[in-house]
């Protein structure tokens, strides 16, 4: 019978890297056990790293772990996120006391859910819906026709979900927003039929107008929602900030002065010796000496037998 070697992931464990994060920093690959809770998997973590478990007095030191972007709880395990191998897995052991290390909290801007501006925001709303019916409603009632049912319904639908997102005010995600929408959108629809109802029109027609209506109201609720739930405090203000891109300046050794030499006054051997100069201190030796380089004597004949 042949034994195959165990996988760590059918062992329970992973391997990954641990960042110490401590006075004196240093990181460590392991395997580690993901079916451990984290107040007992840093305490292995911390005795395979050498790190002291004890306070000199006998307290026991205090670690936390932190994973994914957060601290993980006492309780919580690693097969619980899923950690993958060799994942990155940050061991924060406690600071000693007096150690001038304060650790705090981030600082998150504050997240304040939407809330109505008073009861004039929802009588106004209100008022807009019931002034919505009434002129729909007389305008079924000189053309009951499908076009007339559909588009104002929609209409009639946003309304709504927007009355009934300032009434609850708070989170605009929650379902009682659209719940609340529709309670007031259907009832609406049926009073819109009243006035032509009482002028004659014929009922087939007005049944004709009001079934795209409801089909139009769901999908006006929905849409209305689903806007109402995005963010609405207003977005930080975008300043446009002017960037300069930096350009890498290339730079050579006068062979010369042996100076920096930059683009501005860089002068190249006019005979092709692949040395860069000062166009300056070029000039001044070549003054000196006009046959071949008066530098390293590279010439029309070095170059010939060459």
């Amino acid at each position: 019978m042949t034994a195959y070697p165990m996988a760590p992931q059918d062992a329970g464990t992973v391997p990954v890297r641990v960042q110490v994060i401590d006075l004196e920093p240093f990181a460590l690959d392991m395997v580690v056990p993901t079916y451990l809770p984290t107040k007992d998997l840093t305490t292995r973590v911390a005795r395979d790293a050498g790190l002291g478990a004890f306070w000199p007095d006998g307290a026991r030191r205090t670690f936390y772990l932190r994973a994914r972007g957060r601290l993980l709880g006492d309780e919580e395990k690693l097969q619980d996120l899923g950690i993958v191998p060799n994942e990155l897995l940050h061991l924060l052991p406690e600071p000693p006391a007096g150690s001038a290390v304060e650790e705090r909290a981030p600082e998150y801007p504050p997240s304040k859910g939407y809330t109505a501006a008073g009861h004039l925001n929802v009588a106004s709303g209100l008022a807009l819906v019931l002034a919505w019916t009434v002129g729909w409603s007389l305008a079924l009632s000189v053309s009951p026709t499908a076009g007339m049912g559909l588009l104002p319904g929609i209409g009639l639908s946003l309304l709504a979900t927007s009355f009934a997102r300032h009434l609850w005010g708070g989170s605009g995600s929650r379902f009682r927003v659209p719940l609340t929408g529709g309670l007031v959108y259907f009832p609406l629809v049926l009073l819109a039929a009243i006035g032509p109802i009482l002028g004659g029109a014929n009922p087939r027609d007005l049944a004709l107008a009001l079934g795209p209506a409801g089909i139009g109201g769901f999908l006006g609720i929905l849409l209305a929602w689903l806007a109402w739930a995005g963010a609405v405090e207003p977005l930080p203000k975008i300043t446009a900030k002017q960037v300069q891109e930096a350009v890498a300046a290339m730079t050579w050794s006068c062979g010369i002065c042996g100076g920096v030499v930059t683009q501005d006054n860089k002068a190249d051997c006019t005979l092709a010796c692949g040395r860069v100069f000062h166009a300056g201190c070029y000039k001044a030796r070549q003054a000196l000496s006009s046959e071949g380089c008066s530098v390293c004597g590279y010439g029309p004949s070095a170059a010939a037998v060459a």
